[in-house]
């Protein structure tokens, strides 16, 4: 059985989107937003540091948890 990971909403009320770089304003631990899927066929969107151990699907937290503090993806022009 597959099942898709339900969005969720930052402390703003922002969509939380892939590469987004996030805050838990609880903790003040950060982390990215990648798409993942396991072989029991859960696809979506994670919450993932690896350097603190984090791994987890993004649904498993309730909106407001983090926030956005950037993207991964944004690149600044090259002088």
């Amino acid at each position: 059985m597959s099942r898709k990971v339900e969005p969720r909403y930052d402390t703003t009320g922002k969509l939380i989107q892939e590469h987004d770089v996030l805050k838990d304003e609880e903790t003040g631990e950060m982390a990215l937003i990648v798409q993942a899927e396991n072989k029991a066929g859960v696809s979506g969107l994670a919450v993932q540091n690896t350097i603190i151990g984090l791994g987890d699907w993004l649904d498993v937290y309730p909106d407001g948890v983090w926030t956005i503090v950037g993207n991964a993806g944004t690149s600044a022009p090259q002088d």
